[in-house]
């Protein structure tokens, strides 16, 4: 094996066994510690709880010298589980009989994540819900939680962040900022600005956190208890909030005059008949004319005459065939 490699191989070994210890250390529940809902893998043998031991509850705020409330039989102190169906309802303080110590506190998980604007100082609220792009972004974390964090040797209350952005896409880390398994181990918890989202894709975000110690988000997935309501927001450069004049010119207005009438008969056009002017000729031994204008005769029809002809003969027939008979 090559020295490389091997150094590798070493470096592997001991991320994962820093994992493993520090997962140890966050199941590690002291005596009088505190458990939350859905954690499970718990090691409680520091409490005095053994295999076959039993662990009651005196309901809200009892005292043991009252009646047990509730009595459970510990199967593995190593592998413990609080489980919501068993533990929901009865939170507050465990004891280990027969003696009556206290052996931990059940208490049901909270969560809330803000998006905060550092560069100008706000958060997304339900009225505010835009990021002006090449801003950057912090986010606040309030939880119980980080309780997690007194247990021996713990590093903190593991909380995961979940950036969803334009097209469904989910980031792991903004800007180096890893976003998986950030240990907190107090409330409060602000990372800080370690977003600058102007090296990111304009559109709509969603962010939302889950409390992922010993699983409790997987066991025990409430909103609000172990996961957050989604913050959505929009990131752009300019506010939705402000509507654009428009750019482009009115339309012109083009004025339809009303149509011009015309009338649907048209006058008579007057024909002017010219009359030929009548030629006047002196027979000889006529007298001169004299100074009284002559009458214009009257045009005749034409065809008058002719018509009139027939007619005189069609009577002067009929005249005679009557005469006959």
């Amino acid at each position: 094996m090559r020295l490389s490699t091997f150094c590798v191989v070493i470096l592997l070994l001991g991320v994962l066994s820093a994992q493993a210890a520090v997962m140890a250390a966050g199941n590690t529940v002291p005596r009088a510690g505190t458990v939350f809902l859905g954690e499970q893998g718990l090691d409680i043998t520091a409490t005095g709880a053994t295999a076959g031991s039993q662990i009651v509850w005196y309901g809200p705020g009892g005292s043991p010298a009252s009646v047990p409330t509730a009595t459970l039989t510990v199967d593995d102190p190593a592998e413990f589980y609080i489980s919501p169906v068993l533990f929901g309802d009865k939170t507050g303080p465990w004891f280990v009989i027969p003696g009556n110590s206290l052996a931990f506190y059940v208490q049901d998980p909270l969560i809330e994540i803000r998006v905060v604007d550092e560069t100008r100082n706000f958060q997304i609220t339900n009225e505010v819900t835009w990021i002006p792009k090449g801003d950057v972004v912090g986010f606040r974390i309030d939880t119980n939680v980080y309780e997690i964090a007194k247990r021996p040797g713990s590093p903190g209350a593991p909380v995961t962040l979940r950036v969803r952005g334009p097209g469904g896409v989910e980031y792991s880390s903004l800007d180096g900022y890893q976003l998986e398994d950030i240990m907190v181990s107090g409330s409060p918890f602000q990372t800080g600005p370690v977003w600058f989202t102007g090296d990111y894709e304009s559109g709509s975000y969603s962010v939302w956190a889950e409390s992922t110690g010993n699983d409790m988000n997987l066991n025990y997935k409430r909103e609000g208890k172990t996961v957050t309501p989604p913050v959505e927001f929009l990131l752009q450069s300019t506010n939705p909030l402000i509507t654009p004049e428009p750019t482009t010119r009115p339309a012109t207005v083009l004025t339809t005059l009303p149509p011009t009438t015309i009338p649907a008969t048209l006058p008579p056009a007057t024909v002017q008949t010219q009359v030929p002017a009548t030629t006047l000729t002196e027979s000889p031994g006529t007298p001169p004319a004299t100074g009284t204008p002559a009458t214009t005769p009257t045009s005749a029809v034409p065809g008058f005459g002719t018509a009139l002809s027939v007619s005189a003969l069609a009577a002067g027939t009929l005249i005679l065939v009557i005469r006959r008979r």
